[in-house]
């Protein structure tokens, strides 16, 4: 598998030998065509993140710092170590629900997610989001699920974009218009 493009472009990395579901480079590359400026300085999550593709992909595009939610991170910890931005990633290896009620709060500008298909996970990543406050005020939630997954809108996010890849759909979801929260511009809590 190789990153698609940023500073780092063409360069391979492992991707687990099982248990895991790699996006496709022609679905990175839509999810970063539809972001497009906003990785730039960006403060990234990658929930589910496997071999890391989108993190890393996102810091070679000028993202500032990603953290990275993956339970069994030993290929992700080897892709990680192969690119010279490392000091810019940290890696919690912990199962999704106990990650984000530790991030609880912790503002992000991109949250990927990319869960295992049909288990519901999709939507309660969502609600966890959501009740953690983990998106910034002008933040892109994006998920990768099941096109048979549907996603319920909870009451603070609403859907801003969907679309179809084959067996992939990618739904961006971002901040009500009629939420009421005051954010911070400036990320100002340590990233260590």
């Amino acid at each position: 598998m190789r990153i698609g493009g940023g500073a780092r472009g063409k360069r391979s990395i492992k991707v687990p030998k099982k248990g895991v579901r790699p996006t496709k480079g022609i679905v990175r590359e839509a999810i970063f065509n539809m972001i497009g400026a906003l990785i730039q300085n960006a403060r990234v999550l990658d929930i589910f993140a496997g071999s890391g593709a989108l993190g890393i992909e996102s810091i070679t595009r000028g993202a500032k710092e990603c953290m990275f939610v993956e339970r069994n991170p030993a290929t992700l910890r080897a892709n990680i170590k192969a690119i010279p931005l490392h000091n810019q990633i940290k890696v919690m290896a912990h199962d999704f629900r106990r990650a984000l009620r530790l991030l609880k709060k912790r503002e992000f500008d991109v949250i990927f997610a990319d869960p295992p298909y049909n288990k519901g996970f999709a939507q309660k990543t969502i609600e966890l989001v959501e009740r953690y406050d983990l998106l910034t005020a002008d933040g892109l939630l994006i998920m990768e699920h099941s096109p048979r997954e549907k996603i319920s809108e909870p009451e603070t996010l609403s859907v801003l974009k969907q679309k179809k890849y084959g067996d992939t759909q990618i739904t961006l979801l971002t901040l009500t218009q009629n939420t009421q929260k005051k954010r911070p511009t400036e990320y100002t809590e340590s990233f260590q």
